[in-house]
């Protein structure tokens, strides 16, 4: 059997039963009255940059979504290393460029690149390692959530759609909620919280498996990003596009006056099936989004 007929997530899931590692956003290690939390994505130019990416939204992009992970589990910062990895015929600049998006990304939402690694490779590659901290009592978990619960994100979904539109700069500009989850963190509201990198209704599909619930989604309460709008089948993006890089959290609805960022409620936590309100109908949604080894 191939990698390609089983799927990134079934290959994720046979490492975490080997290693015994629980499925979270970062890994976690004790540290007194802390967590320190580790996290590391590897992108190279084939599935994560567009033909005619910037160097500079490369490196950008390459930082932010691992501090997207930092941000979820409501921690803080501190260390990155990045290896990269690219061929000998790429010019300096290219490369400076690239240092220029990471060094950029650090000042603005924390953190200091420490070390790495380079080598020479037929294509580029990127791999980060983010280190940060939470107090115990703020880390938010991705287990937690219940029936009853109203189910929450930040920003806007379906922003994958600047791909299809040749807004590569604004699809690798991701903003990682770090300042939003550290609020909801201190709040101690959220009952679980992860980030969208694959879409809604994986991560949806993720929870659920996790806490063992359901959700039922209103369409009319997605707020679907204006460049989805544009496509012919907004929800679809909304809903099965990866790249959005928002939290996804759930927490009792009645906390709602105790944020003062912006989120959106799109649903409820329910007891079982993953479902959607769609002009007036129920429907299931259907366990998709982004995954890497299948065509």
């Amino acid at each position: 059997m191939k990698l390609s007929e089983i799927g990134e997530r079934k290959i994720v899931e046979k490492i975490i039963q080997k290693f015994s590692i629980p499925m979270d956003d970062c890994a976690v290690i004790d540290n007194g009255n802390e967590y320190m939390i580790l996290t590391t994505d590897m992108m190279n130019e084939k599935t994560h940059f567009p033909q005619g990416s910037k160097p500079y939204y490369i490196g950008w992009y390459s930082i932010a979504v691992n501090l997207s992970d930092i941000a979820a589990k409501g921690g803080k910062p501190l260390a990155i290393l990045a290896a990269i990895s690219m061929p000998r015929s790429r010019e300096i600049n290219f490369f400076e460029e690239i240092l220029n998006g990471m060094e950029d990304c650090v000042k603005k939402y924390g953190g200091k690149i420490i070390g790495g690694d380079t080598k020479e490779s037929p294509f580029l590659t990127i791999a980060i390692t983010a280190i940060g901290m939470v107090r115990k009592n703020e880390y938010m978990a991705r287990k937690g959530a219940k029936a009853g619960d109203a189910v929450y994100v930040t920003g806007s979904l379906g922003k994958e759609a600047n791909l299809y539109l040749g807004n590569i700069d604004e699809l690798l500009n991701v903003k990682p909620r770090i300042k939003e989850a550290h609020e909801l963190a201190k709040a101690r509201v959220a009952t679980s919280c992860m980030d969208l990198s694959d879409g809604l209704a994986s991560s949806l599909y993720q929870l659920a498996k996790i806490n063992g619930i359901g959700f039922l989604i209103y369409e009319k309460w997605l707020p679907i990003d204006d460049k989805a709008r544009k496509m012919d089948s907004p929800l679809e993006f909304a809903l099965y596009h990866g790249g959005d890089f928002e939290l996804l959290f759930t927490m009792p609805e009645e906390h709602e006056d105790m944020l003062h960022f912006n989120f959106k409620k799109i649903g409820y936590v329910t007891e079982e099936k993953i479902l959607i309100e769609k002009d007036g109908k129920i429907e299931e949604i259907k366990n998709k989004g982004y995954e890497h080894f299948v065509s």
